[in-house]
């Protein structure tokens, strides 16, 4: 009977450590489920969020690229075709108005001395005259 209850104890101990043992690898085969469940959740969710972006962007995308060609438009045809000449045009009327002005100061200054001139004169004479008896 020795035999049949050390078969027993040793059959007790054994299913005590299959259970402890059972318990473990259900808790690692959780963790594990877990994990993996939770990378295909995060996948699938990067997966949605980005497809979700992809279609809100979309539009804001599209506006930037008319608003990209747009102002190349204007860049080039209004800038270079339009405004650039035009300044240009107005540039070479004002240098060439200012170099009249340059040479018409010095023209102002001679005939500002001239008059200064002739005032002292006119002035002069006027004396004179009044001294002359009539």
């Amino acid at each position: 009977m020795v035999d049949k209850e050390m078969l027993a104890a040793m059959s007790e101990m054994m299913d005590q450590k299959l259970e402890v043992l059972e318990v473990r690898l259900e808790q690692k085969l959780e963790q594990k489920l877990e994990q993996k469940l939770e990378q295909k959740l995060e996948q699938k969710l990067e997966q949605k969020l980005d497809r979700k972006f992809d279609e809100k962007l979309k539009p804001i995308y599209d506006r930037l690229d008319r608003l990209e060609s747009d102002m190349t438009y204007v860049r080039v045809v209004q800038l270079e075709n339009n405004v650039i000449p035009r300044l240009n045009t107005i540039e070479e009327c004002y240098l060439g108005a200012s170099k009249k002005f340059v040479e018409r100061t010095e023209q102002i200054d001679a005939m500002s001395a001239d008059i200064k001139v002739i005032q002292s004169v006119l002035t002069d004479h006027s004396q004179r005259l009044d001294k002359i008896p009539v």
